[in-house]
């Protein structure tokens, strides 16, 4: 009767060694786990070309028009854009405040609360029916809103 050969079992110390390694190995190559596959900080590349010219475009009309009407649709398509990166990066919510709200830990606390400040006109702009502000005053508030996006 042939003997059976017996599989391979490790020690505990060998499980324990191999463990050890694994966790250090992970320790060392997680800061690059967002530089893999064309992404960074979980934006991939095709979607930052995508915000930049959606924010050139914003600029542009923020540079030449002097239309009211023009100027508060700047605001709000600011507005939507900033709302778009907050998705794409991860933050949880069912609106734009509850992401930003999720987001505050990881925003500067000046850019934290230009975004606010932007974002409270965008909402007076589409809730308020008689909200006026001057020409001025609507580029600041889309302006404070796109220099988030500079940021990803």
């Amino acid at each position: 009767m042939a003997k059976r050969r017996k599989e391979y079992e490790p020690t505990m110390l060998e499980t324990i060694i191999s463990g050890l390694f694994k966790a250090i190995w992970w320790l060392l190559t997680l800061p690059f786990k967002g530089f893999q596959r064309g992404k960074r900080g979980g934006i991939s590349v095709q979607d930052r070309n995508n915000i930049a010219a959606k924010r050139n475009e914003i600029v542009t009309i923020l540079q030449n028009s002097q239309s009211p009407i023009e100027l508060r649709h700047a605001v709000s398509e600011a507005d939507k854009l900033v709302d778009y990166a907050l998705q794409i990066k991860g933050y949880a919510g069912n609106t734009m405040a509850d992401r930003l709200k999720n987001a505050r830990d990881y925003i500067d606390r000046d850019m934290y609360n230009e975004i606010w400040d932007g974002h409270i006109v965008r909402n007076k702009i589409a809730h308020q029916q008689d909200f006026e502000l001057q020409n001025s005053e609507y580029k600041v508030a889309a302006n404070k809103l796109l220099n988030y996006l500079k940021t990803l």
